[in-house]
């Protein structure tokens, strides 16, 4: 090999070096972006004096709800004895009232729109809590892991560990009362076992927790009524606010299996 030749070959190794160099810095950037990807908070605070001051005497405004993602972004309002059909727009609703942040809060929405075996995603059309159903698809949620719930004045922030699909008769929405470190360990658990996806998030019965529910006919394959309910627990002290990862587990294929049933919404 010639002198020029070997000095060709090294230039060229050193151009694809370069070049697989800059390969990796922008995979990295990449992944470290979505990985360092920050939720911010914008306190819903006053949000909630200004819905408050029509309440009616059926019912008061006791928070407000955001969901990362979504247009959710709703007053919660508690009234047992106030006939939600009425008024189905503009709130989401809980069915326990707390002087101070319960270790559990059950907040419960609509959904009329988006019942499909193919939920949409973000669909600008639905309201109330329509486009929870988004988070079904694991690429919207590794976008999307943070809930703020406002609530007695303050902005509280948690990150979703369970996304799954149960049955009515297993959840105690109307509970009113704080759960045992052991009894939320033990709906932790539950949550952890059936939801469809696995995230990078520790959670404990010491964790204050939300959890979101709506309905759905997803499957309505198995004759039998499902919710589907996103859980999530509150931010630590000191934790740091941003992406984490989260993947699909064997739970999901049944997801998967009830999807190619159709994609056609049926009426409520």
């Amino acid at each position: 090999m010639t002198k020029k030749k070997r000095k060709a070959n090294y230039n060229k190794i050193i151009i694809l070096g370069i070049a697989f160099l800059i390969f990796c810095l922008i995979i990295g950037s990449g992944i470290f972006w979505i990985l360092s990807k920050k939720y911010t908070i914008v306190s819903r605070v006053s949000n909630i004096e200004e819905y408050s001051k029509n309440d009616p005497q059926e019912y008061k405004t006791v928070g407000w709800l955001k969901v990362e993602g979504t247009n959710i972004d709703y007053p919660v309002i508690y009234g047992p004895k106030y006939d939600i059909s009425k008024k189905v727009d503009d709130f989401v609703w809980t069915e326990a009232d707390f002087n101070d942040l319960n270790n559990i809060v059950f907040i419960t929405g609509h959904n009329i729109l988006n019942l499909s075996n193919k939920p949409l995603i973000t669909d600008a059309n639905h309201k109330r809590f329509e486009q929870l159903m988004s988070f079904t698809y694991l690429d919207f949620v590794k976008e999307n892991k943070y809930i703020q719930y406002t609530f007695n004045g303050k902005d509280y922030l948690y990150k979703i560990f369970a996304v799954s699909y149960v049955k009515p008769n297993e959840l105690d929405v109307y509970n009113d009362t704080m759960y045992k470190v052991e009894e939320l360990q033990g709906y932790i658990n539950k949550s952890l076992k059936n939801s469809i996806f696995d995230f990078d998030v520790k959670v404990n019965g010491k964790d204050k927790v939300i959890s979101l529910i709506t309905c759905t006919r997803m499957m309505k394959l198995k004759n039998a009524n499902y919710n589907f309910k996103v859980d999530a627990r509150l931010v630590r002290k000191g934790e740091l606010i941003k992406n984490y990862k989260v993947k699909k587990n064997t739970n999901y294929k049944e997801i998967e299996k009830y999807m190619k049933g159709g994609d056609v919404d049926e009426k409520a």
